[in-house]
Order: structure tokens, then C-alpha cells, then sequence
């Protein structure tokens, strides 16, 4: 009951504060979802764009073969057909945006379907196959790749199996009716969730036809093109965003970069780490872990499987099984110590998942050693650890900081751009590093940490949309608590910002900016900074 009023109370205040037209000859699309901060963020820029473009909006659902099965039984039809028809819940929620209608990717044409797959699959005849695939030259392998893996939960992949055929057939389907839809329809702008995984199929047909494509969330805003179709790739033109910040504020963002990082290493809390529950810094909770004796030792830090393991694009290797495997061979070549710890994620969230896929693989490889997940990194660094194992994990940052070389398994990853890790160009480099631990050699630039850290997560805000969204999801609990749209309404909305948004969005529609960020919002950066560090420092 209580959802259903606080739902209400947002249909209200959208009907109230926008005004949607209808009945247009162009289409704006919208991802259909239960996200509650998506729906406040996503109505401001539903708002502006149908302005601009003088088009009706329209809402899909993305989720088929992402959480649930592409083909609908008799009730599910039903379901969805009463929920648009009526306005219940979601339905009413997205009308309050604008929606004029909602669509499910159907489509029957069999014979386009077993053509285009009957044509593609021939080409798939291993993981990296997959992972590049293209059809009609568009870019839709590691969209396939990660859907697959976290809708069957799978650490990897068998493209010869019945189980990825008939996915990929499922695939097949999704594609043709998008293929259709475009092409039958005059489509203006796409707003997505997610730039992985098959949500993003929409977005990545609307760039290859030089149609605008967003990536929409209360937290950030993302315009993406045919050089940038993922979003949080904000590291890519990280080095010219920093060249044109004021030497003074520059200086001042690397400071507290410095005591933010600090902050964390020391266990105190987990800064600015947006999903962590409890630090993996702190103090020593365990007997030791590491042998003690002269040998070198690596610390392999593992990620979760299932979570999109191509959301900065390709990596030396197709997914993380396949690079645990890979680390697995290469210890039994090696004179050297393997250790793995697995990610708090891993741990918290997938409820022993990748523990017991972990636990498989080392079986194998009875050279690596698993240490406890709750060992601190201060504990590890303490003990002797000489060099870290990561493909785009946080550490890559964190034991920089702590004068330990970290090698990435990928050219594709937040530090790429930066000086303080080792990024193996191929599998042959990277196999020579392991094998020959004296050539790991990395000259540590301090100061590029503490630059990525403040362009990272000072310089590019969350708050585009509300004044503290790190504080909002403190205060209620979680960023998906359907309370936000209660505390958005009485906390945060006033007429004065509500107009102020609209007119940021409207800038950064007609600019050519990857990004909605700091050059948008109206912010004391210096101010920004000592009242976070009063807050969280001090």
C-alpha cells in the first residue's frame, strides 16, 4: 500500500510540473523499468527532448532475455495489457512522463529470423568470435556475451552449446524487431538504463544511425555517439578535462584526493565507494596469510563474474574466468607465490556463486592459494605482497598508493590513461611479466593518483540531479528505495532548481558533450570540497 501511494504522489507531481504532448509523427524511446530514481531523472529529460524534437514518446521494455524469458505466457500478456491500458503502477508512473504507449520486442517474420541466424551463427566458433561480432555492422558481441553470462548466471561461456544457441537465437529475434522498428519509424532520441548487456541494443542501432542516445540515471547523464557508446568511460578525455581546470582548484581537488584516499586506506569508511557495505582497508583481522619467506608474490583480486565484464569494452581476455584461468596455467609454470582474494561484491551480494566457481578452479590449480575475503588489503601489504592482479578493479588505484606495482589485464580501463600501473599491451607481455617478476618495474607517480582520483569522483559529480546524492542514498537506504520519490518531492524539488535543470539539460542536448557534469551545474568547487571534508574527514 504504502508503494502504491507514493507512486501516486509522483504521478501527481509529474502531472503538475510537466506538460507532455502527444500524437506527434516522431518517437522518443524510453526503457520501460521499476527504477524509481531513473523515473525522476528520465522526466526532466523526456521533458527537453520532446521539446526539441516535437516528438511522442514512447516506452519499450528492455528486460527480455536480460531478467526474463523474451516469449510471454497468456497471463504476462494480459498482465502488461491491463497494466498500460489502466495506468497500474509502472505504467502509470511512466504516462506521468510522457508515454503515450509501451512495446514488447515481438516479432514473427521467421524466415528473416533463422536467415540472419542461420548467416551468423556459422561465424561464432569461439569466445573471441562472439565478443567481436557484428551484425550489420553494428557492434552487439559483448552485449550477447554479458547477457548471456549474468541471465543463465554463468562465469563464461560455451557458444557450441544448445543452451547459447537458442539465447542467441532469442537475440536473433530482438535485433530483426529493433532492425524493423528504426527502419518503419522515425525515431529522434533513445534513453536507456544501462550502455551493457542487451538493454543497450536500442541505443547501440540508434548511434550506428547517427541518433541521439542517452544513458539517464539520477546520478549521471550521458550523451553517447559512435566514439563513446558506453557510458563511465569519463577517463578517456580525463587528461584534457584536467588542462582546463583552474590551477588553483586543481591544487585543491589533488589535496583532497589525498586525504580521501587516505581516509580509506585507513578502514575507517569505505570514501567514496558508492556500493561498498564495509571497508576491505583496516585493521589486521586475521592470523597471517602470506608465507613469509623470499619468494615473489602475486595477489591475484578477483571481480564479479556476472557483472558486465565488457562495461569499458574489450580486455586481453573475453571474461574474468577466462583470465583467472589463464593466471591458474601460468602458477604452475611459475617460482613464484599466488595468492587470491575475492571481491567484496562477490562475497556480499552472489551468496557464495563465485566462491564455489573459485573454489572449482583452484582445484586445478593447487598452486594459488585463497585467503580469507574479510583479510585486509593493510594486512596483505603488511605481510609482504609484491605485486597486484586486476583487469579494471579499484585496486589498480588503491595499492598504487601503497608503492605496490599492479598489473592490469587490459588496455581498456579507468588507469589506462594515467602513470602509476603496469598495462600489459598482449597475452604474450603479460605472460612474460609473470613468468620474469624481476621485469616488473613501475616508476609510481603519486600525483597522477590523486589527478584521476579528484577528475574521478570530485571533479565529476553525482549531484546533476540532487544536491547530495550520496546523502540521499544514506538517508534512505538505498538508491532504489521507492522512498526516493518521496524525498525528492518534499526534500529536494523547489520551482527555482526544477527550472535550472531543465535548462542545463537543454544546454547539453545541443552541445557535442559526452558528459552532463561540472561544466552544467552551477557549483562551488572549492566549497564543494572543505564542506565533503567537513562532513566525511573531519
Amino acid at each position: 500500500m504504502k508503494n502504491l501511494i507514493l507512486q501516486s504522489q509522483f504521478i501527481n507531481h509529474n502531472k503538475k510540473n510537466f506538460k507532455f504532448k502527444k500524437n506527434l509523427k516522431s518517437k522518443i524511446l524510453i526503457e520501460f523499468n521499476s527504477w524509481a530514481p531513473l523515473h525522476i531523472a528520465n522526466s526532466y529529460l523526456l521533458k527537453c527532448l520532446q521539446e526539441k524534437f516535437d516528438a511522442s514518446i514512447v516506452g519499450y521494455a528492455g528486460y527480455a532475455l536480460n531478467a526474463t524469458t523474451l516469449n510471454r505466457n497468456t497471463y504476462e500478456k494480459i498482465k502488461w495489457h491491463l497494466g498500460s491500458y489502466f495506468s497500474l503502477k509502472n505504467f502509470g508512473i511512466y504516462k506521468s512522463m510522457g508515454c503515450e504507449n509501451f512495446i514488447w520486442p515481438n516479432y514473427k517474420n521467421n524466415k528473416k529470423i533463422n536467415n540472419y541466424y542461420n548467416h551468423y551463427i556459422k561465424s561464432i566458433r569461439n569466445k573471441r568470435d562472439l565478443e567481436n561480432l557484428k551484425i550489420k555492422n553494428i557492434w552487439v558481441g559483448d552485449l550477447i556475451y554479458d547477457s548471456f553470462i549474468k541471465y543463465k548466471k554463468l562465469p563464461t561461456i560455451d557458444v557450441s552449446s544448445e543452451d547459447f544457441k537458442n539465447y542467441f537465437k532469442g537475440f536473433i529475434e530482438v535485433f530483426c524487431f529493433w532492425e524493423d522498428y528504426f527502419n518503419s519509424n522515425k525515431i529522434k532520441a533513445v534513453i536507456t538504463s544501462h550502455s551493457v548487456y542487451l538493454l543497450a541494443l536500442p541505443s547501440r542501432i540508434a548511434i550506428a544511425n547517427n541518433i541521439k542516445s542517452y544513458v539517464c540515471h539520477a546520478e549521471y547523464l550521458y550523451s553517447l555517439n559512435k566514439k563513446n557508446f558506453s557510458a563511465r568511460e569519463d577517463f578517456i578525455n580525463a587528461k584534457n578535462n584536467l588542462k582546463q581546470i583552474n590551477t588553483r582548484i586543481l591544487k585543491l581537488g589533488i589535496s583532497s584526493a589525498k586525504k580521501r584516499l587516505k581516509m580509506r586506506l585507513s578502514g575507517k569508511k569505505a570514501v567514496d565507494i558508492w556500493w561498498a557495505k564495509k571497508t576491505s582497508f583496516g585493521r589486521i583481522k586475521n592470523t597471517r596469510v602470506l608465507n613469509k619467506n623470499n619468494k615473489y608474490k602475486f595477489l591475484i583480486a578477483t571481480h564479479s563474474f556476472l557483472d558486465s565484464p565488457h562495461v569499458y569494452g574489450k580486455h586481453l581476455f573475453t571474461d574474468f574466468y577466462e583470465w583467472l584461468n589463464f593466471l591458474g596455467k601460468i602458477s604452475n609454470l611459475s617460482d613464484s607465490e599466488w595468492y587470491l582474494k575475492i571481491h567484496p561484491y562477490e562475497a556480499d551480494f552472489e551468496k557464495g556463486f563465485s566462491k564455489s566457481i573459485i573454489e572449482n578452479l583452484l582445484k586445478k590449480y593447487p598452486k594459488i592459494k585463497l585467503i580469507p575475503a574479510n583479510t585486509t588489503h593493510n594486512q596483505i601489504v603488511k605481510e609482504g605482497i609484491n605485486c597486484v592482479l586486476t583487469v579494471i578493479g579499484t585496486v589498480a588505484l588503491e595499492y598504487a598508493v601503497m608503492n605496490i606495482p599492479v598489473i592490469t589485464a587490459s588496455k581498456r580501463n579507468p588507469y589506462v590513461k594515467f602513470n602509476f600501473n603496469i598495462h600489459a599491451n598482449s597475452i604474450k607481455n603479460y605472460k612474460n611479466l609473470l613468468l620474469n617478476p624481476k621485469k616488473i618495474k613501475v616508476d609510481i607517480n603519486k600525483t597522477e593518483i590523486y589527478k584521476f582520483y579528484f577528475h574521478m569522483n570530485i571533479l565529476n559529480t553525482r549531484n546533476w540531479l540532487f544536491d547530495d546524492y550520496p546523502a540521499m542514498e544514506r538517508k534512505i537506504g538505498s538508491q532504489y528505495n521507492i522512498s526516493i520519490y518521496e524525498f525528492w518531492i518534499k526534500k529536494e524539488f523547489n520551482f527555482t532548481k526544477h527550472q535550472k535543470i531543465l535548462s542545463n539539460i537543454h544546454k547539453f542536448i545541443d552541445s557535442n558533450d559526452y558528459r552532463l557534469g561540472y561544466k552544467y551545474i552551477e557549483r562551488n568547487i572549492e566549497e564543494d570540497i572543505k564542506l565533503y571534508e567537513k562532513k566525511n574527514l573531519e
